[in-house]
């Protein structure tokens, strides 16, 4: 891995996303790209409180609410610029006022790793999470996306996320291609079936034959039951824990009907999760 994208809201600038780009930069001697995204309409000053308490015309309101918003922008871009400086790592950044979805997918062709905060959505409205900001990024991201929480820990255990499907393989060799010094951490696999079914891993010898070669100390988990025990145990899990799913390869309009294991990771853990789609 040698380019990361950090991606940032600049009106709500997530240290968290800037730790973990770092702690990886530092790693993999890559580069960060620091993509400040701003949705063309929405204005990060609190409008109703601007109006009730000043008595300006609509015109210097409005002016108000970009200076302060610009101000707020600029404060963001030079925490990012002097903490890579002090950190040793190259950088690079880019400011993108158009779409915020359609630009970030965009920039992520041409990136190796997309990190982006669980909470982020552009908005002071949407409290949902993940809102649609970021289940839109997920479904169309042309990268790798790590989604980190609100607290930055460094990583010590990988846990990967398993149900047969070529999906989740795709999630673990593309772990294995892009972060390569997770194979020096502890590894553990889960699989969840339903408890009628057979408690084997879905092609174990494959599977397993792979994981020899790659991650020759993983040690192997099957529970009974669906995803929902999978969140109970990784709520269990101590701080430092990332992991690895593949998700959002359906189509929009499944993704109503049936909620994804991703979405309950990032609503019910602590973890950073990678997530890769085919």
């Amino acid at each position: 891995m040698k380019k990361i994208i950090a991606a940032f809201d600049g009106l709500r600038f997530s240290e968290s996303t800037l730790d973990y780009a770092i702690y990886l930069a530092k790693q993999y001697d890559a580069h960060i790209t620091g993509v400040f995204l701003r949705e063309t309409t929405r204005l990060g000053y609190a409008v109703y409180e601007t109006v009730i308490s000043q008595s300006h015309t609509e015109r210097n309101i409005m002016h108000e609410l970009e200076r302060t918003d610009a101000d707020t922008e600029h404060q963001a871009t030079a925490l990012f610029e002097r903490r890579c400086t002090a950190g040793g790592v190259p950088y690079t950044v880019h400011r993108d006022r158009k779409s915020a979805v359609k630009e970030l997918v965009h920039e992520s062709i041409f990136a190796d790793l997309l990190l982006i905060d669980a909470w982020e959505c552009f908005s002071y409205i949407e409290v949902n999470m993940p809102g649609w900001f970021i289940r839109n990024v997920l479904h169309d991201a042309q990268c790798p996306v790590m989604v980190v929480p609100k607290k930055f820990h460094p990583v010590g255990k990988i846990v990967f996320l398993y149900d047969g499907t070529a999906s989740s393989m795709h999630a673990i060799k593309m772990f294995s291609y892009v972060l390569p010094g997770g194979k020096e951490l502890p590894t553990e696999l889960l699989c969840a079936k339903y408890a009628a079914s057979s408690l084997h891993l879905p092609d174990n010898n494959l599977l397993k034959e792979w994981m020899k070669r790659h991650f020759p100390q993983t040690e192997y988990k099957v529970l009974k039951g669906t995803g929902k025990e999978i969140i109970t145990l990784l709520g269990d899990e101590a701080p430092g824990v990332l992991v690895v799913a593949g998700a959002y390869h359906r189509s929009h309009l499944s993704m109503w009907f049936r909620q994804s294991l991703a979405n309950l990771l990032m609503q019910e853990t602590r973890a950073p999760v990678f997530i890769a789609h085919s």
